[in-house]
């Protein structure tokens, strides 16, 4: 629940787009995220200030060329 948290979400079965970056948006996403009690995945309510739960992130650099190992810890 920091502001300089970001999402790296891999979608393998999304033939448009397979990763995108996102952060919540300030204070709308952030509220909401965390008053919510449920687990897993599921959707979310609208922020009250009518905004989007998140933006994507734009001022992230992406480099082919780096190598990395993603780690589930669930």
């Amino acid at each position: 629940m920091l502001p300089e948290s970001v999402a790296i979400v891999m979608a393998p079965r999304d033939a448009s787009r397979k990763h995108g970056i996102f952060r919540l948006t300030t204070p709308g996403g952030m509220s909401v995220i965390r008053q919510c009690q449920k687990r897993g995945f599921h959707p979310h309510i609208q922020p009250p200030d009518g905004g989007p739960l998140y933006s994507t992130c734009t001022d992230v650099y992406m480099n082919p060329n780096l190598n990395f190992d993603v780690i589930d810890l669930r």
